[in-house]
């Protein structure tokens, strides 16, 4: 695992997979074209006409078999508090095709692992009902609760189907672990409920917060079960002060490291991102996981957006492969 290279999984591309899927094709072979050692399956933004996001890719089939979650546009109701588990994984679809789109064309062998990513209890609460934050999904104990085995579940398929690293996405963390934790909740309700999902993956388990990285976030992460805890560090440098090598080695944890800016349309040089991974060495050891800041469906609309985040990542892949040829370079043994 050690600089390892990944992606998050969203690139500017419009989804298609319940269309003819030449998106979803594309970005999967563009990954696999930049050199990635552990692409993730394509998770692209929907349009306005067809909304799809991080949230709906599992509210919207849950919405199928729990009438008590409605799906009207982009927006998430919660009727009642009362979520009922489907004994099915949901939001799973886009992983499937993706490890039987890489082994019908006999591709695996090209990468070292499969990566998925599946959005977090707290981050999936957050969208329903969540044009108020003290209200929303997230603020309901036992709906965050539900959807943790919902989502568990949805671990577990992965599991099975073969996906080398599950990264769980929770960005809402970024929101919910300010200086104290958001409704009332206390650090060990959101470790039980990250460690709900992790208990499943049988390989290495991720779990990704964006923002900067306040001491409860660090805490919960560092007690979790996850074996990668996953952050920005190009738009938020002072992140490079939340951790020490020490921590993950006490923890026995990786750090997947964003190098590579999410949301600036400039291409980072290979000879800057090979600085900032010899620091980020300097600073944290060898235990470090190569990836951008955060998924880049955020750059849709913008000019030449996709082929701009291509050579991105083909500059990450370079520069990662130039510092892991003569890595001594500060790192530790």
């Amino acid at each position: 695992m050690s600089l390892a290279t990944a992606d998050v999984g969203s690139l500017p591309i419009l989804d298609d997979f319940d269309g003819d899927r030449t998106n979803v094709d594309r970005a999967t072979l563009d990954k696999l074209s930049v050199g990635l050692d552990y692409p993730c399956y394509p998770q692209l933004p929907g349009s306005a006409s067809n909304p799809m996001n991080m949230g709906l890719q599992f509210l919207i089939p849950l919405s199928k078999v729990e009438p008590r979650i409605q799906i009207r546009g982009e927006e998430a109701a919660l009727l009642s508090d009362e979520i009922r588990p489907p004994s099915d994984p949901i939001g799973v679809e886009r992983a499937e095709y993706y490890v039987n789109f890489l082994r019908e064309r006999e591709l695996v062998g090209r990468v070292k692992g499969v990566k998925a990513c599946v959005t977090g209890p707290f981050t999936l609460a957050s969208y329903l009902n969540r044009k108020s934050l003290m209200t929303c999904g997230a603020s309901k104990p036992r709906v965050v609760k539900a959807l943790a085995q919902v989502l568990s579940r949805s671990c577990k398929r992965l599991s099975e189907l073969g996906f080398n690293l599950i990264n769980i996405d929770e960005p809402f963390l970024s929101v919910m672990l300010g200086r104290k934790v958001l409704f009332s909740y206390d650090e060990g309700f959101v470790v039980e409920m990250l460690d709900i999902l992790i208990s499943e993956i049988s390989e290495i388990s991720a779990v990704h917060v964006c923002g900067t990285v306040t001491p409860l976030i660090r805490k919960v992460l560092l007690d979790s079960e996850a074996d990668v805890i996953d952050h920005e560090f190009a738009g938020t440098p002072g992140n490079l002060q939340a951790y020490t090598g020490n921590d993950l080695e006490r923890s026995e944890k990786f750090l997947a490291y964003g190098c590579i800016s999410s949301v600036k349309p400039q291409v980072e040089t290979v000879e800057e991102i090979s600085e900032s991974l010899s620091n980020a060495l300097k600073i944290f050891g060898p235990r470090i996981l190569v990836k951008p800041d955060c998924g880049f469906g955020g750059m849709l609309g913008m000019s030449e957006a996709y082929e701009l985040v291509l050579k991105k990542l083909e500059n990450m892949v370079k520069a990662t492969r130039m510092v892991a040829a003569g890595r001594v370079s500060g790192a530790r043994n």
